[in-house]
């Protein structure tokens, strides 16, 4: 882990507009120079916060993921929702946060391709998600379509918004589409 320098906030700053950057460029394209002009930052004081491009990837990748998670966790703990109505929210908050914007792709693929600098990063969040998910259906006493267990059906849904997020046109059709498969895994 590495030590926090600098202002939280203007840390949070650089990282969103290093997001942007990586997403935009790849993680092999990306410059610091590249990453300080967009978060009009000077290079000297990005490398103030950030010992190297390594560093930054990794903190912008774990600040995303530790926000989606923190949005998930929030729509599944949503008073007066019914279920399908958390699942859906949750899984719009973890895999829609981009549908419909330049961003979408190129989120995927730094996931997907910078698996060097992330070590289990992704997987770890992917598997805190599919928990969260899992005890949802789990908490609200749902009898499992078949024989699939709440794991299962949370890997099914997983699956299909991972699927349906690359072939829509806008987050609201996203969400329509969770809507229905959020509605099939549950049928009993």
């Amino acid at each position: 882990m590495t030590a926090t320098r600098g202002d939280a906030r203007r840390r949070e700053q650089v990282l969103a507009a290093a997001l942007t950057v990586f997403a935009t460029f790849g993680y092999r394209k990306t410059s610091m120079d590249a990453v300080a002009r967009a978060a009009d930052i000077s290079r000297p004081g990005l490398y103030f916060l950030f010992s190297g491009k390594e560093e930054l990837f990794r903190e912008t990748v774990r600040q995303e993921l530790d926000r989606a998670l923190a949005d998930v966790r929030a729509a599944l703990a949503a008073p007066g929702a019914d279920l399908e109505a958390r699942l859906v929210a949750a899984l719009d908050a973890n895999l829609g946060r981009y549908v419909g914007t330049h961003l979408n792709e190129g989120v995927d693929e730094l996931l997907e391709h910078g698996t060097a600098q992330l070590h289990d990063m992704g997987d770890d969040h992917r598997n805190a998600f599919l928990d969260a998910l899992a005890e949802a259906i789990t908490d609200a006493g749902r009898p499992a379509a078949g024989h699939a267990t709440p794991r299962q059906i949370a890997e099914v849904l997983q699956a299909a918004g991972e699927g349906w997020k690359h072939r829509v046109g806008d987050r609201a059709e996203f969400v329509r589409k969770l809507g229905v498969a959020v509605a099939v895994a549950l049928r009993t």
